[in-house]
């Protein structure tokens, strides 16, 4: 559990689509995916259990900063790391029935907090094609400090 002060940012590249081929995208974009996900296929817990199978193809690429960097720097450096590959990323996100998202997740201690972008970080995702999704986790509850 998170204490009070404690916060995480985690920012995922995410593309999906049925006619994506997702083993494809390291070497068009230079990133290992950290999930490679074939429409049909079980989808794998991290400690083996399976799961229902991918309703799409999916790959998806973790931004390797700290958790404790915000949002703003994590997504400068996924954009540093893809450098001038970012055209393979337009392409493909200009391709009906792909879908290219950044994906944001953020959580804290006590509940409260976020970040902010930048209009340039913002300008690097209008102009990549990337939809941004943030999604926010509540504090975890102490079920020891439940009454009984």
């Amino acid at each position: 559990m998170l204490d009070d002060d404690d916060k995480w940012f985690a920012v995922s590249l995410r593309i999906s689509g049925d006619t994506l081929d997702p083993t494809q995208l390291e070497s068009l974009l230079g990133l290992k995916p950290d999930i490679l996900g074939i429409m049909g296929q079980p989808r794998m817990g991290k400690q083996g259990r399976q799961y229902a199978p991918y309703e799409t193809n999916l790959w998806c690429y973790r931004e390797a900063s700290s958790s404790e960097i915000g949002f703003d720097q994590q997504i400068q450096s996924l954009f540093a790391r893809l450098g001038h590959r970012v055209s393979e990323l337009q392409r493909l996100s200009a391709i009906e029935g792909v879908d290219a998202e950044l994906f944001c997740g953020f959580g804290s201690g006590n509940g409260q907090g976020g970040d902010t972008l930048r209009p340039a970080t913002l300008k690097l995702l209008g102009d990549a094609g990337l939809s941004l999704t943030l999604d926010l986790y509540p504090p975890t509850i102490d079920t020891d400090d439940t009454a009984e």
